[in-house]
């Protein structure tokens, strides 16, 4: 029985894959939960609506902090929904470093991202699909351009994108047999407005 090369590997990256995917899930529920102090400035916002005590007079009275102020930072967390733009290219040539390839590619990133005008990604993630020999992914491949294209998003649009990090913008391989060679898919995250 001969054994196929790269085949143990794919449960190994599968595994991987869903451990990000969770990570992720996990970081966008957490980032949605509100504190109790969040619900009670939702419902009552403005400091009017409070009934009015008389005080015993102090010598220097502290202003009352508004709801907007006393918020903690990044409570909005990230929108779950994403958002995502589709290119193709060579990958082969991207990932030697072709000038063309990489020009192509922030053409169509410019031109995806068009659309999202005033806003900035939070977290992303590439798929990249290549074929190899006889039209399967080629997993090692796909990872590869995957990255290239990760690496290459923050220099097309910096105002846009995040700045390169494994941690915020990943690449991985798209597994889909019915995706063209040399097409990544990049899905967006958002914060919350």
């Amino acid at each position: 029985m001969t054994r196929r090369p790269g085949r143990a590997t794919v449960p190994y990256l599968a595994g991987w894959l869903f451990a990000d995917v969770l990570l992720v899930i996990v970081l966008v529920v957490l980032g949605g939960e509100q504190t109790p102090h969040d619900r009670t400035a939702a419902r009552d916002p403005s400091p009017a609506a409070a009934p009015t005590r008389t005080a015993r007079p102090t010598a220097t009275p502290e202003p009352a902090p508004s709801p907007t102020s006393t918020r903690r930072a990044g409570a909005a967390g990230l929108d779950p929904a994403t958002r995502s733009i589709t290119v193709h290219t060579d990958a082969d040539a991207l990932v030697a470093g072709s000038k063309a390839a990489k020009a192509d590619l922030e053409r169509q990133v410019s031109d995806g991202i068009e659309r999202f005008k005033g806003r900035t990604a939070a977290f992303v993630m590439v798929f990249g699909t290549v074929h190899g020999v006889g039209g399967a992914v080629d997993s090692g491949r796909s990872d590869a351009y995957a990255t290239a294209v990760a690496r290459l998003l923050p220099r097309t649009a910096p105002a846009f994108f995040p700045p390169y990090s494994e941690k915020i913008i990943r690449g991985y391989h798209d597994s889909s047999g019915d995706i063209g060679s040399g097409t990544a898919r990049i899905e967006l995250f958002f914060l919350l407005r």
